[in-house]
């Protein structure tokens, strides 16, 4: 099963969303690091804290001097990145997991770390391939999700609109 670890602002689209459910849901082994989580209001906690408690998103907690020492290795050599940032970059490196970040700055330097990098329109297209939404349902979630970020790429979300309103998969 792939690993997937995620940071605060795919959390915080997710539940604005409404759409932890169906992210609970994908066949993936889902993760947060207890940095993130820590960074949560309490309004997006409350609902992170329950996924965590029925085993559907674990939350990796940071007890090694080792684990915390590789954290700051890549802060100290990441200028802009935050210490949370570096936290899922430094647990997906380790666990030869996917990194889920909307970050662009973390994107492009995790990528570079040969991190395999994803973003919410990927979670989009998996929730359909899975079959954990509609297509009616992705088309009205997408577009009040453009509305909460306006940095996500508008040819992507357009093409994807165009399909699913046919009800056609992306790719």
């Amino acid at each position: 099963m792939k690993i997937v670890i995620n940071d605060a602002n795919i959390l915080i689209d997710l539940v604005k969303l409404e759409l932890l459910e169906a992210f609970s849901n994908l066949s993936f082994d889902l993760h947060t690091t207890d940095f993130v989580f820590e960074e949560l209001n309490d309004k997006q906690r409350k609902p992170i804290t329950e996924l965590s408690e029925l085993k559907k998103l674990g939350i990796i907690e940071t007890i090694t001097m080792e684990d915390f020492q590789g954290i700051n290795v890549i802060l100290e050599n990441s200028k802009g990145l935050s210490f949370e940032d570096c936290s899922v970059w430094y647990y997906s490196k380790k666990l030869s997991g996917v990194l889920l970040t909307g970050d662009g700055k973390l994107r492009k330097l995790a990528s570079k770390d040969n991190i395999e990098v994803r973003g919410i329109i990927y979670l989009f297209d998996e929730f359909l391939n899975q079959e954990l939404i509609s297509f009616e349902e992705a088309v009205e979630k997408i577009k009040q999700l453009s509305q909460l970020n306006n940095r996500l790429p508008k040819k992507e979300i357009e093409k994807r609109i165009d399909y699913w309103n046919q009800n056609k998969y992306v790719g």
